[in-house]
C-alpha cells in the first residue's frame, strides 16, 4: 500500500502537467482552426433598400463657341459640364461638347469622328492637341467655314482653360500644314475672332522657343 501511494504521488505532477498542456493546445487550436460563417446572419443585419450614397457630381459652367450657320461669325453658348480633375480630361470634355454642337444656333466645328489622341501643355502655354487620323477633314472644303471651325476650337479652349494661351493642331503626332485664311496651322494658333485684325491668329514665338 505504501508503495502504490508513493507511485501515485510521483505520477500526479505529470498528470497535472499533461492536463494543462492539453488545455492550452485545445485553446490554440480553437483560435486558429478555420470556421465557416453564416453570411445570411450578417446580411440580415444590413437594411435593404438603402444603397450606398455616392458623392454628387460637381459641374462647371463653360463658354463654347460655334460657327454660325448663316453668318461668317461665331456664336457663344454657355453650358454646364462635369468638372474634370485632370487637365487632359477637361480638354477632352470641351472637345466633346463642341462635337455635340449647339442646336439651331450654330454648327459643330468638329465631326463626330474626331477623337483626341494625346494632350500636352508646355511651359509657354501652348496646348498640343493631337487628333487621330481624319482631323484634316476640318481644314478641307470651304476655307471660310474651316477658319470659323479653327477659331471656335481655339477660343473655347483658351477661354475655359486659363493655362492655355495658344493651340497647336496635330494629327497622329504630325503638324498640320494647312493655311486657312489668316490662320497658319503650321504654327500655334492664338485665340481670335474671324476678321478681327486687332488679334492676329498667330504670334511670334517667345524667346528661347523654336
Amino acid at each position: 500500500m505504501p508503495e502504490n501511494f508513493q507511485r501515485r504521488k510521483v505520477l500526479w505532477p505529470w498528470l497535472t502537467l499533461l492536463i494543462l498542456s492539453g488545455a492550452v493546445i485545445a485553446g490554440v487550436a480553437w483560435d486558429v482552426w478555420p470556421r465557416s460563417v453564416d453570411l445570411s446572419l450578417l446580411r440580415s443585419r444590413v437594411p435593404e433598400g438603402q444603397p450606398t450614397a455616392r458623392p454628387p457630381v460637381e459641374h462647371v459652367r463653360v463658354r463654347l463657341f460655334f460657327p454660325q450657320e448663316a453668318k461668317a461669325t461665331l456664336v457663344e453658348q454657355e453650358r454646364e459640364l462635369s468638372r474634370q480633375p485632370l487637365f487632359a480630361d477637361a480638354v477632352r470634355s470641351l472637345i466633346q461638347a463642341l462635337i455635340e454642337g449647339s442646336g439651331p444656333q450654330g454648327i459643330a466645328p468638329l465631326p463626330p469622328t474626331a477623337q483626341v489622341r494625346q494632350v500636352f501643355l508646355d511651359d509657354f502655354g501652348i496646348l498640343y492637341l493631337d487628333f487621330h487620323q481624319g482631323i484634316q477633314s476640318v481644314t478641307a472644303g470651304d476655307a471660310g467655314r474651316a477658319g470659323l471651325g479653327v477659331a471656335a476650337i481655339v477660343l473655347t479652349l483658351t477661354t475655359n482653360l486659363s493655362e492655355v494661351k495658344r493651340v497647336q493642331f496635330l494629327e497622329e503626332g504630325e503638324e498640320l500644314t494647312a493655311q486657312i485664311g489668316a490662320a497658319d496651322l503650321r504654327r500655334p494658333v492664338q485665340p481670335y475672332f474671324p476678321r478681327d485684325e486687332s488679334q492676329p491668329p498667330t504670334s511670334k514665338a517667345p524667346d528661347g522657343e523654336q
